[in-house]
């Protein structure tokens, strides 16, 4: 990802490459863009953990795709790849936020761009909080707050620390992960912030009318899991039941002919196995790694457009295409399992 990054601060230089030159050369005609958050000005929710586009940087990114690529449907995605258009882009966004019902949907709506939305089943209608949101109003507050003595005292137990410093502590909740949640209750107790508060008080999760409303405007849904862990941290076993679980909630609660589902984070650690034993449940899943080729046919890996800098869509999407093109070189364009 690194890399990757680095390479976007040159596109400058291959910006000034036609699109369709690196199309052809990539032997792409499909690409698969993906965001979870647009900024409106209320940014308190992610702020720590990405750069999301503003409003007027997002809608120029549509702008760019609609442009150069047709907008795709769910619908054309289940028809064979040959008969898909080509230069083709399958837009899609995680985690289920309302700012999607908020900001995004009428600029989709007024571009005419399809869009599927991939739920996590335990935060719908805001009756749970993402542990990395968590980590950010963490983050918020410390950063913004001045802390008592006995505040600090605390927080350098709870992480076994000699000495207190902000960004210390900030870099640490970085690196939490799902299964150790207990430490950021134990935190908010500390800092005394309530999380179920700041899911009553902001509903940053689409509610169930909201996701029915926005199906009637022609919008797709599919799955994220049921609470968003890494895959590369679960057992197989528990990688099933947070795949099969949530999508068959979202299918039933939202009436779904179809099945589909996107990796949280990423789906790295995902091997074989896993994809063999959901073969007979029909879903078509997605990852986050970019342009990269799969040996599963009813898999497809997606694009990201969001980092910690901001990039504009004719950056990353030129960017992904050539550094493609280098690792199919080097045979490294296939993703490998297990």
């Amino acid at each position: 990802m690194h890399f990757k990054e680095d390479l976007f601060k040159f596109s400058i230089i291959y910006n000034i490459i036609p699109l369709k030159l690196l199309l052809k050369l990539s032997k792409k005609n499909i690409i698969f863009p993906f965001y979870h958050f647009v900024n409106d000005g209320e940014n308190s929710l992610v702020n720590n953990l990405y750069k999301p586009k503003t409003k007027e940087q997002f809608i120029k990114d549509i702008q760019y795709l609609k442009k150069h690529f047709t907008s795709l449907s769910v619908k054309d995605l289940k028809q064979e790849k040959s008969n898909l258009d080509n230069f083709g882009f399958f837009l899609s966004f995680d985690d289920g936020l309302a700012n999607f019902y908020k900001i995004v949907a009428p600029i989709l709506l007024k571009e005419k761009i399809f869009c599927i939305n991939f739920l996590n089943s335990n935060f719908i209608d805001n009756k749970q909080l993402f542990y990395r949101y968590k980590v950010n109003l963490s983050i918020n507050y410390i950063r913004e707050n001045t802390l008592s003595i006995d505040q600090i005292e605390a927080i350098n137990d709870l992480f076994d620390l000699d000495f207190f410093n902000k960004e210390d502590i900030c870099t640490l909740l970085r690196k939490v992960s799902i299964n150790e949640s207990n430490i950021l209750d134990k935190l908010s107790k500390i800092l005394k912030i309530s999380f179920l508060e700041f899911l009553i008080n902001k509903k940053p999760y689409l509610s169930g009318l909201q996701v029915l409303k926005l199906k009637e405007k022609g919008f797709d849904f599919g799955a994220h899991s049921k609470n968003h862990p890494r895959y590369s941290q679960i057992s197989v076993k528990d990688q099933l039941l947070e795949t099969v679980e949530s999508v068959e909630v979202i299918k039933t609660q939202f009436n779904l002919d179809d099945s589909f589902f996107s990796f949280p984070f990423s789906d790295d650690g995902v091997k074989n196995d896993f994809f063999n034993k959901i073969k007979s449940k029909k879903i078509t899943t997605f990852g986050s790694a970019g342009l990269k080729d799969e040996d599963i046919s009813s898999h497809f890996q997606r694009i990201p457009m969001e980092y910690n800098s901001i990039y504009s869509a004719e950056t990353i999407i030129k960017g992904e295409l050539i550094f493609y093109i280098i690792k199919k070189i080097l045979n490294k364009h296939k993703i490998q399992r297990d």
